[in-house]
């Protein structure tokens, strides 16, 4: 496939030689052409003992030289038709570029510092045209390769100073006249990483309450602008007012990723700084970004041929996404040194995860012990004002009014056929107030934003949803039809402030492999949380749904018998992973004893799975059948 494009380019490039961006290209399938793998994850030559811990394996580092070489010639060559005083763009983006293959060349090599000389050599001459003044939006991008090899090198002074100068032009970009507020969100968001370089810098000076209280101001500015649009606004939490979430038994995981750096703050009550977890002999912050970027284009490459190929269960069981995901998870595990943050946490029972870009699409706890009871929160300012609002909240969550929207008639979607065992389960347990049941092509647009405003405190959906990575407002619930509710729908609604807890028993589905969050991540967990629902379970992709529905089921028993939405999301997942036959069996004849003779919905469908495990050998009855994390691990509750 790499020659095929260098064969394309090299004929674009006879009818139009001076095409720069077409030089690029060419170098970039010269380098795959020649062994060298673009993601970051596969162009290291780490020591084997290093490499052996993490379960990484390496390109031979005689390949990546000669994809870095055959890059080098594809730029130079370049610049022999696109000359300096005509082609002002195209000759400084070929420089970029060289000093972008010097760079990767360095990373992982035992001689980093030439190749890195090299880049700030090439990025320089870049700048002799790529200039604030005429490319001001490319000079921003020259300034973030220029700043990493920096941070490198050890040249913070100069990093600060070419992040300041970078600060400086963003701003007066955004305060053009006539740049509407659209184009200025939109160009925020695209340079967020100017903001969060000041964490790596606030880091690497010591400072680091400085450092936790700017990636809470920058989480925080990119979710308004997200949910609520342009502002010029920011606000600022302290490392003081974080502490209110924490007490002797509960910490924060906080996580921050730059262009630079992967940093890990840990949070503990009346600890006058957060912990950083350290950079270890052998791997750095920047090493394990880098680590991190190659693992999570790697998952989602496997899950998008997961998704989009697979047409049944027994063909989605055979997909690598799924059949790898325990050893992708435990090479996770050691590349966010899992291991060292739970040595930080003796004495810790609950556990608070605040995720950073990429990082809230994956199944963080379950790369965690069982010690935990393990909650989300997109950022600290959120969870405290969730905390608020629970304090508010009167009246035991096991005795409150449930709203069940239930397996709409979606067009386009695959039928659910556990969906109505679900519901019939979950609202059987909740009749005391009667629940109110949406399902089928009832579940309109207008009739469940009419419904959402009247006195519910929970509210459960079973059925699809879809996430919209360009425009994450019409990120949505598929209801009846072609009818959605969107994300900014939902962050519309009046009343929601009442709701304790949600449950979405759908999966946000359209994230893709190409696809990378650069600022923060918004979906439509966000937009109940936005509303003040101080409690939202969710899944990370799509669960069978006879797992899905034992899950969800046993989820609310436990919070019909008093346990807090956590602790009964925790207990359900161990319930599920242990769950064998045997066990199942007796559950669903408590459960027939108890439904009402004149039941239609259940009672075939459990004297069916009765009829079939009374059939299995007694070797069968006790298999664990839910025992993959792929059946548990999908499930996260946000909130607090």
């Amino acid at each position: 496939m790499s020659q095929d494009a260098i064969a394309s380019w090299d004929n674009a490039l006879k009818i139009k030689p001076d095409f720069h961006l077409a030089w690029i290209s060419r170098g970039i399938a010269a380098g795959n052409a020649t062994g060298e793998r673009t993601d970051l994850f596969f162009t290291f030559t780490l020591p084997s003992a290093t490499a052996a811990n993490l379960g990484l394996k390496f390109n031979n580092p005689d390949l990546n030289k000669r994809g870095y070489e055959g890059k080098l010639a594809s730029y130079e060559e370049g610049l022999k038709h696109c000359p300096q005083d005509t082609h002002p763009e195209g000759w400084g983006k070929l420089h970029q570029s060289i000093g972008d293959a010097h760079y990767f060349r360095g990373r992982g090599n035992y001689n980093a510092r030439y190749f890195w000389r090299k880049a700030v050599t090439s990025y320089k001459k870049a700048l002799q045209t790529l200039t604030a003044t005429d490319f001001p939006e490319l000079h921003l991008e020259l300034l973030r390769n220029l700043i990493r090899v920096q941070l490198d090198l050890g040249e913070t002074a100069e990093a600060t100073e070419l992040q300041r100068q970078g600060t400086d032009l963003l701003r007066r970009l955004l305060n053009e006249p006539n740049r509407s507020d659209k184009s200025k969100k939109q160009l925020a968001l695209k340079f967020a990483w100017i903001q969060q370089l000041t964490v790596d810098l606030a880091v690497q000076s010591g400072d680091l309450l400085q450092a936790i209280e700017l990636a809470e101001a920058g989480k925080n500015t990119c979710l308004r602008w997200l949910l609520d649009g342009w502002s010029d606004e920011s606000s600022s939490l302290s490392y003081s007012e974080m502490q209110q979430l924490l007490n002797p038994s509960t910490a924060i995981v906080y996580w921050h990723l730059s262009s630079y750096a992967l940093h890990t703050f840990i949070l503990k009550h009346n600890a006058r700084s957060p912990i950083v977890l350290e950079e270890t002999e052998f791997v750095t912050q920047a090493q394990r970004l880098q680590d991190f970027e190659g693992w999570v284009k790697n998952w989602n490459e496997q899950y998008t041929n997961y998704r989009d190929k697979a047409k049944d269960e027994q063909s989605h069981k055979n997909q690598l996404w799924r059949q790898l995901m325990p050893g992708k998870l435990e090479e996770l595990k050691n590349i966010l040194y899992i291991s060292a943050i739970q040595e930080q946490l003796n004495g810790i029972t609950n556990l608070i995860l605040i995720p950073h870009r990429d990082l809230h699409r994956l199944p963080l706890h379950a790369i965690f012990t069982d010690n935990f009871t393990i909650t989300y929160l997109p950022s600290a300012q959120i969870g405290i004002t969730l905390q608020n609002l629970k304090q508010t909240n009167l009246g035991a969550i096991s005795e409150l009014p449930l709203l069940s929207v239930e397996h709409p008639d979606s067009e386009g979607f695959p039928i659910l056929p556990h969906a109505e065992i679900e519901s019939a389960a979950i609202t059987q347990l909740f009749q005391n107030p009667t629940p109110k049941r949406i399902y089928g092509e009832t579940a309109t647009n207008t009739t469940l934003k009419a419904v959402l405003k009247n006195s519910y405190s929970i509210f459960h959906f079973t059925g699809h949803s879809i996430y919209d990575f360009h425009n994450p407002k019409q990120s949505a619930l598929a209801l009846s039809g072609k009818e959605f509710l969107t994300l900014e729908e939902i962050c519309n609604i009046e009343n929601l402030r009442g709701y304790q807890l949600v449950s979405l028993s759908s999966c946000e589905t359209a994230i893709t492999s190409n696809q990378t969050i650069t600022s923060e991540y918004v979906g439509l967990v966000s937009a109940f949380l936005y509303q003040g629902v101080t409690d939202v379970v969710s899944t990370l992709w799509t669960v069978t749904d006879d797992a899905s529905s034992f899950l969800m089921i046993y989820f609310y028993w436990q919070i019909k018998k008093g346990k807090s939405p956590a602790v009964a999301l925790k207990k359900a997942t161990k319930w599920l992973r242990n769950l064998i036959f045997s066990q199942l069996e007796r559950i669903y004849q408590v459960i027939l004893a108890k439904l009402p003779s004149d039941e239609t919905t259940l009672r075939p469908f459990i004297r069916k799975k009765l009829y079939q495990i009374s059939q299995m050998e007694l070797a069968q009855k006790k298999h664990k059948d839910f025992q993959h994390p792929y059946y548990w691990a999908a499930f996260t509750i946000t909130g607090r």
